[in-house]
């Protein structure tokens, strides 16, 4: 399997690795070459669920193979629609690397909202998706110094670009600055039917301790995006600051439903449980966010070490 994979011949990678699987299961790089071969020859579902596999048996992220599946696997997510999901492998990879060419492209598509593979964007939209890439990697490396000023030139250049005062307002509320909630209402103002401007106004003033302001755009979130579970989870932490216990949980838990692998939705619904006396299911919460943490930070897996190639 690994000879074919140097070889590219992913057909026939693809192949050894499943047979291999079927007799080391706990075997973590095997899953994850699995995956990455099946990529290449373009079986993206069973892909993206053999990268999770390999993923799921804690393979550590300081490792190569690792953020090679990472990569991989925020690209399926993007490909499918699931910015938000893709949002925390490529956070991964970058507190163990600085952005390469390739991840400032997946980080463009996730910030602009395109589902497409890199080799797919069109080369009109090349200079934007690599310069909004360049951005959105500063900021989720967490250096939002350099995030803000890349914004900041961003905005200028395409003032009415979507999701560009967003990006903005992402960096300043990470640098703490009361502007975010500037660049998230003209991000609004531009575009009235979005979202994610909401979800992130409604945190920044949580952020700054304004629990009652923080309602209503994580209300109108989830008018919107009822099936996204960034919208409840903002409604619900807002609910709970502001006392309406009941209806903060029940929104948190909605959040859980819809994203089961996130460890924030837990963590903040085992806060909302425990401050409603629902001290069972906090307990089942705080249990379930350590142990999706500690799959998020990774540990040694299981059997021989297994080829680095990017």
């Amino acid at each position: 399997g690994t000879i074919a994979y140097d070889r590219d011949r992913f057909a026939e990678c693809r192949d050894a690795f499943r047979r291999l699987v079927a007799v080391e299961p706990k075997m973590a790089p095997a899953w994850a070459l699995r995956g990455l071969c099946e990529f290449r020859v373009g079986a993206y579902a069973a892909s993206r669920a053999h990268l999770e596999k390999g993923l799921s048996l804690r393979m550590p992220p300081s490792e190569g193979l690792t953020r090679v599946a990472l990569y991989h696997h925020a690209l399926l997510l993007v490909r499918e629609t699931k910015f938000d999901l893709a949002i925390a492998p490529l956070s991964t990879i970058l507190q163990f690397q600085a952005p390469t060419g390739e991840i400032e492209a997946a980080c463009g598509l996730v910030l602009l909202r395109r589902p497409l593979l890199p080799q797919a964007v069109p080369a009109a939209d090349l200079d934007l998706l690599k310069e909004a890439g360049q951005a959105y990697c500063a900021h989720l490396a967490r250096h939002p110094e350099v995030a803000v000023k890349r914004f900041e030139a961003l905005v200028a250049k395409h003032p009415r670009e979507r999701y560009l005062n967003y990006g903005h307002g992402l960096a300043l509320a990470q640098q703490g600055s009361a502007r975010a909630t500037e660049a998230f209402r003209r991000e609004i103002e531009l575009f009235p039917d979005d979202v994610l401007a909401r979800v992130e106004l409604g945190f920044a003033l949580l952020a700054r301790g304004q629990e009652q302001e923080a309602v209503p755009p994580a209300e109108e979130a989830v008018r919107l995006a009822p099936g996204l579970f960034a919208t409840h989870l903002v409604l619900g932490r807002a609910l709970v600051a502001t006392g309406r216990l009941e209806r903060g949980v029940r929104e948190l838990e909605t959040a859980a439903t819809l994203a089961p692998q996130v460890p924030e939705i837990q963590l903040a619904l085992a806060r909302a449980c425990a401050q409603a006396g629902r001290k069972a299911d906090a307990k089942q919460a705080n249990a379930r966010f350590r142990s999706l943490d500690a799959a998020r930070r990774g540990a040694p897996p299981e059997g021989p070490a297994a080829p680095r190639k990017p």
